[in-house]
């Protein structure tokens, strides 16, 4: 293996990230359609709110809604504060997946949280719950993909299940080491095992969409770029 195997490391996996540099959710998806893959893209309703688009590996937290008679000790104190053990050893370049089932009714991060993951130098939060402190997170540095904003905390309404464990947010099965590329387009996951020939046939696509926008910004009719670029 050499050092730039996406399966030889940490040296690997920084250059198997590297490789999604600069391509956006939308070339990601139609790389994986042409290659057949399921296509990853979470539902619309978690969506960019703010911070820049953002390509990283995946940590994931999965919690719920507590049942009526349901509270943290039945799934494992141990857990209380399970998405802060995560945040607490992230490290640089890392995407937190908070699974909330789709809850909006309370948020799930705030300004502690991520002021404490910028820290360790995580790039980006993704839930398909709400958030809060939405006005601090630029200063904070942290991007944000969430389906909304909420003022509240249920600290005894969410449990948490589980962390650095494969986890379904919006829709999309989502496992520790994933790549996650989000931006205003939306969030897409790319499974780790697919990652470098994703990112090979994405990174190919895009360069001949940009050869068939320039050919039509000189001039060249769509259809006439589409059948002599064919990029699907």
């Amino acid at each position: 293996m050499t050092a730039t195997d996406p399966a030889s490391g940490r040296n690997g996996e920084d250059a198997l990230v590297e490789r999604f540099a600069g391509l956006g959710a939308a070339i990601v998806f139609d790389a994986m359609h042409a290659m057949g893959l399921p296509n990853g893209v979470m539902d619309t309703r978690v969506r960019h709110l703010s911070g820049a688009p953002v390509a990283g590996r995946a940590r994931t937290v999965n919690r719920s809604t507590a049942a009526a008679n349901a509270r943290q000790p039945a799934f494992g104190p141990d857990l209380a504060m399970g998405t802060q053990q995560v945040i607490d050893s992230a490290q640089p370049g890392e995407i937190l997946v908070i699974a909330l089932g789709g809850d909006a009714s309370g948020a799930t991060w705030g300004a502690n949280m991520a002021t404490r993951a910028a820290a360790r130098g995580a790039q980006a939060v993704v839930t398909d719950g709400a958030v809060r402190d939405i006005a601090d997170m630029p200063a904070i540095g942290i991007a944000v993909y969430a389906q909304g904003t909420s003022p509240r905390v249920n600290f005894q309404h969410i449990i948490t299940l589980a962390i650095d464990q494969p986890v379904v947010c919006g829709g999309v099965l989502v496992a520790p080491g994933d790549i996650v590329i989000a931006d205003h387009d939306g969030v897409i996951v790319v499974p780790a095992a697919q990652a470098w020939e994703v990112a090979q046939r994405a990174r190919a696509m895009h360069e001949t969409e940009e050869r068939m926008q320039a050919a039509i910004r000189d001039g060249a009719g769509l259809v006439e770029a589409i059948r002599q670029y064919k990029i699907r």
